[in-house]
């Protein structure tokens, strides 16, 4: 490093070593220079022509070299950003993705005035945190297996609601909940196949793998949140999961023998996503 870099040269450099592992490299570098630098992205433009201290190059090299490694840019820089969010994340919880916000989505769509609402396998909090904060009538309740999980949705929760506004619950899945019911139940749960999960790109290895791998083939733990939900969804409740692709067809050939319409919705992308199950009573006749 020369006395005389600036912003810029560092930028561009970094962004020419992150070409290998990254999708994104001019991104990341923006990202984690304007960390090191504690600015807006947005702003970094005005510091172009500055010049960089040897401690704040140090600063982000190290933040650097641990991109280089493949270690996602949210555990990198402590949060990430969803629903218009900030969200402190760290390796005991999944990073909350854009397609997840579909789920948010739906949940405002569906739960009515003063509704009651359960976020299963919450990790961060994002999901039940992003609804209360749009709906704060409702009363929202969230559960997670991870103590470790717990705490950091506890801390956002406090940090953008205020104390005690979420009701948290240490749970596997539904087996600590008292039997009440709910008018809407959400979850991103664990459903990537053990098989393929080797093959996928390397910063997914840095995320608890229990909040992404399911038994019998990824469909394991969105079967028993299916077979569950019925006993604490309200009559017209809605149970509302996020999904892969993949999975789709063989959710809707289980859902037809139990008390549910189903439907499937898809992200952006155009990838099967969010599949919606409505709680119907069916009629009994003699």
């Amino acid at each position: 490093m020369h006395n005389n870099t600036t912003v810029f040269d560092i930028l561009s450099q970094a962004a020419h070593r992150l070409a290998s592992i990254s999708a994104t490299p001019a991104l990341d570098a923006e990202i984690l220079m304007a960390h090191t630098l504690n600015i807006e992205r947005h702003t970094l433009p005005l510091h172009y022509s500055t010049h960089i201290s040897k401690i704040v190059y140090k600063k982000f090299e190290n933040l650097l070299l641990r991109r280089l490694q493949s270690e996602p840019i949210a555990y990198i820089i402590g949060y990430k950003e969803f629903y218009s969010l900030p969200f402190h994340v760290n390796p005991h919880v999944l990073i909350p993705r854009p397609e997840t916000e579909l789920i948010v989505d739906y949940a405002l769509y569906y739960a009515h005035h003063n509704a009651t609402i359960l976020d299963i396998g919450t990790g961060s909090g994002a999901i039940a945190i992003a609804i209360k904060y749009n709906l704060t009538d409702c009363s929202v309740w969230a559960t997670d297996i991870s103590a470790d999980a717990l705490r950091i949705a506890k801390k956002n929760a406090a940090t953008l609601l205020g104390k005690n506004k979420i009701k948290f619950l240490h749970s596997d899945l539904f087996t600590s909940l008292p039997h009440i019911h709910f008018d809407v139940i959400v979850s991103n749960p664990p459903y990537i196949n053990p098989e393929i999960y080797t093959t996928l790109q390397k910063d997914i290895f840095f995320e608890p793998v229990g909040a992404l791998v399911a038994p019998d083939h990824g469909f394991g733990i969105i079967k028993t949140i299916i077979n569950n939900a019925d006993n604490y969804l309200t009559n017209d409740g809605v149970l509302i999961l996020e999904i892969s692709d993949d999975l789709a067809h063989q959710i809707v050939n289980h859902t037809q023998s139990l008390p549910y319409t189903i439907s499937i919705a898809k992200d952006y992308s155009g990838l099967q996503r969010v599949a919606i199950l409505h709680k119907t009573i069916k009629n009994i006749s003699n």
